[in-house]
């Protein structure tokens, strides 16, 4: 081969290369047929049943904005057409399925990770390498947040679609704090232990939560955690038998670890009071558990279709085209597709850029609160005006409000293996 030809064939592959790296920012501009819209969340795997109500929900308001004409774009009315990628909660298959979903479907955004936050925090980077919008789902982890506020120009087209992990801590703090005020619990050691899935989203809980604990004057006992999906804790549980703190914190994603725990606690004995983070959410929860989730105290009770008149509707759409009850996984990617779809149509535009200034500019009410950026470090902020962030008690096998008590449906009751 000679010299010339050689260069040429070498032009060649440069010019390929830089056009992987850029991403979708040549699918974007008027040529576009349809507007192209990724997604990675956990289709198979511990967290399975989470990533597939995700789907449905993405999938449902796709199908609605379509049913109204798509959206306009430069000038020309768009379908929307929706891509999923498996990371089965695996960091490197998440980021795996994204370049895929980048360089093969040419997604003009993409929603990642839809649930976990480990997922996230390697998906977040293909933003800037590739120039793309991202936008995570119902990851929590504080860590997202602290990557974005350390380098706000790097992750400029990156937006984390969720409150962060100290939303999660004050409300299972504050929900403490009002037991303790109602003199319905008094600590004698002022201990706290944890036992959390070891992922960034459990570490994270357990470490906002600690510190709130701490500042109040409390020690913690034990910070236990443990694989996803795991069911066996006996261990752990013997060993905060021995230790006997005032309260117990878990933490899991999946449905299994939780119904494990809270049974293997009361055959224990273990005495503590006892908040959970997340898995009492899951419809299946109080189903799979039985007696052993009465008097349990979670949070977030954000989607209660009984209660809540806006999301009666969205119930009822869920169980006509999935044949299935809906959940609040189904409501976060219900809600995290309208946020993207809503800044596209409000760009008018592919262009990546401005895409990611729609995004920062987000003010909508959706489902399970109203949506907007915190502009320092682009998370949905949390509270009474924004997304809230309640505490349930399960009460006779059903879930009521607790906390605050402007909001709350019932009273809260002693657990009674509380010593």
């Amino acid at each position: 081969m000679n010299v010339k030809k050689w260069l040429g064939l070498a032009a060649v592959h440069v010019l390929a290369a830089m056009g992987a790296l850029t991403g979708c920012s040549s699918n974007a501009g008027s040529t576009a047929e349809e507007i192209r819209i990724g997604a990675i969340a956990p289709l198979t795997g511990p967290a399975a049943n989470a990533g597939v109500a995700l789907q449905q929900g993405i999938e449902l308001a796709a199908e609605e904005w379509n049913a109204k004409g798509g959206i306009e774009v430069d000038g020309k009315k768009l379908p929307i057409k929706v891509f999923f990628e498996d990371s089965q909660s695996k960091p490197e298959q998440g980021v795996s399925g994204a370049e895929k979903l980048i360089n093969q479907q040419k997604v003009h955004l993409l929603i990642g990770d839809a649930f976990a936050s480990s997922v996230t925090m390697s998906v977040m980077d293909l933003a800037s390498q590739y120039e793309i919008p991202i936008l995570s789902g119902e990851p929590v982890s504080e860590a997202i947040a602290e990557k974005v506020e350390k380098d706000p120009e790097k992750y400029q087209f990156f937006w984390k679609g969720n409150f962060g992990s100290s939303a999660y801590a004050e409300t299972v703090f504050e929900t403490y704090k009002y037991l303790e005020a109602n003199k319905q619990y008094t600590p004698k050691t002022k201990t706290v232990a944890f036992v959390v899935e070891d992922t960034d989203y459990g570490r994270s809980n357990a470490d906002v939560t600690g510190k709130l604990f701490e500042h109040d004057g409390w020690k913690i006992a034990a910070a236990e955690t443990v694989q996803l999906g795991y069911t066996d804790f006996y261990p752990q549980l013997s060993k905060l038998h021995s230790l006997k703190p005032d309260v117990i914190v878990t933490c899991f994603t999946s449905v299994a670890s939780g119904v494990a725990f809270v049974k293997q606690f009361q055959e224990t004995k273990a005495g503590a009071l006892h908040l959970a983070i997340y898995y009492p959410v899951r419809p299946e929860f109080i189903e799979q558990a039985g007696p052993a989730a009465n008097n349990l105290i979670w949070t977030p009770l954000s989607y209660d279709p009984k209660q809540i008149e806006r999301q009666k509707k969205f119930a009822e759409s869920i169980q006509n085209k999935y044949k299935v009850a809906s959940t609040s996984d189904h409501a976060s990617g219900y809600d995290a597709m309208v946020n993207a779809l809503t800044a596209i149509e409000k760009a008018k535009s592919l262009d990546s850029a401005k895409i990611a200034k729609q995004l920062s500019n987000l003010e909508r009410e959706g489902l399970l609160g109203k949506y907007v950026f915190d502009q320092k470090n682009h998370q949905i902020k949390a509270g009474a005006d924004y997304l809230p962030v309640p505490a349930a008690q399960i009460q006779n096998g059903e879930n009521k409000l607790i906390w605050p008590e402007n909001v709350s449906t019932s009273s809260p009751v002693p657990q009674p293996w509380v010593k």
